[in-house]
């Protein structure tokens, strides 16, 4: 087992229940309160770059530093179990000055892949308007935020790179649906992908985690979204450079109700082909996401399930079939007429 400083590496999720964790996590959450009996706790949502943890720090807890989101810990304790969740109790907390890059979420794909890919997606586009618009509004500046951007604060691709990982699933989607369905326009349906959650260069900012701006709270990633986009066809068109009033009604469209419905944030419901596969992409890889997180974070479980979620009310059945083509099945086989 390797080693840094005193603490041994051991990754969130390679964790079993009733192991003893002596280990380096970054600092998620922090929340400090009072029991009913008046005894001091602190709750913490601990990470690493595989994955994340619930910690109780009792006030019987020996800390050394100050406990605060962001912060890189090293960290004594049992893990167990409290309303079927892995959790954590510490029995020594020291804060360490070093640098928590390495214990970040990131995207799995090589990051390099990922931006040729992203490079290739907006070549592709043949409308001469959209290709204008992407390759105006995707200036260095633009792509420096956009490439370093979280699609989320917590519940999917929620790190360094995740919009951008997010943004290409969501495109990829698309591009096949586009090649089943004939009568989709190919160009417009990849131009929604591109940009409908480009608001989120404005609605975050990445200390360590990922936290709302003050724009963020009050508008939303939609709302930013539809601005920016306005904002760059008007640009356009100072520069007399013409851009249809149909194919902006239809992009901004597709950026507001992306989301699907009101009851999760879209001001409208999608209402031609291109949004509403836009609407199911955008879901499918944002719900993907979540049942591979939360199979991968249990995964040395002994159980089938994953404790209940009660963010998202279920659990979720971790056992993966995979037919073995091996020489044992193959014995199993039954024996051809000519064998026999």
């Amino acid at each position: 087992m390797t080693k840094k400083g005193p603490y041994e590496v051991k990754e969130i999720k390679t964790l079993a229940v009733g192991q003893q964790i002596w280990g380096k996590f970054l600092i998620l959450e922090c929340n400090s309160r009072k029991t009913k009996d008046g005894k001091e706790i602190t709750n913490l949502r601990i990470g690493d770059s595989t994955g994340e943890v619930d910690v109780v720090v009792w006030e019987s807890c020996n800390v050394s530093g100050k406990m605060e989101s962001g912060a890189l810990i090293g960290l004594l304790g049992d893990l167990g179990t409290y309303n079927n969740r892995l959790q954590i109790t510490a029995k020594r907390v020291k804060t360490l000055d070093e640098d928590p890059i390495p214990y970040l979420k990131a995207p799995l794909v090589d990051t390099s892949s990922l931006l040729s890919e992203f490079e290739e997606l907006i070549t592709s586009i043949s409308d001469p308007y959209l290709k204008e618009l992407l390759e105006r509004l995707f200036n260095p500046q633009m792509k420096d935020l956009f490439y370093k951007a979280p699609a989320a604060r917590k519940i999917h691709h929620n790190y360094h790179g995740g919009l951008l990982e997010h943004t290409l699933t969501v495109a990829r989607l698309c591009n096949m649906a586009a090649k089943i369905y004939p009568d989709i326009n190919r160009d417009l349906l990849i131009t929604g992908a591109i940009l409908h959650d480009i608001g989120k260069i404005k609605e975050y900012y990445i200390k360590v985690t990922p936290e709302y701006t003050t724009a963020g709270r009050m508008m939303g990633h939609i709302v930013l979204g539809t601005e920016i986009l306005s904002a760059e066809i008007v640009k356009m068109r100072l520069d007399n450079i013409s851009f249809p009033e149909e194919l902006e009604m239809m992009l901004k469209h597709m950026v507001l109700s992306h989301h699907g419905n009101l009851e999760y944030g879209s001001p409208v419901i999608p209402l031609f082909p291109e949004a509403l596969l836009l609407h199911v992409a955008d879901n499918l890889d944002a719900k993907m996401f979540v049942f591979f997180d939360k199979i991968s974070e249990d995964a040395e479980g002994g159980e089938l399930f994953t404790p209940y979620d009660a963010f998202f009310g279920q659990q979720y059945f971790k056992y993966r079939y995979q037919y073995e083509n091996d020489a044992e099945s193959q014995n199993n086989q039954p024996a051809t007429p000519d064998e026999e």
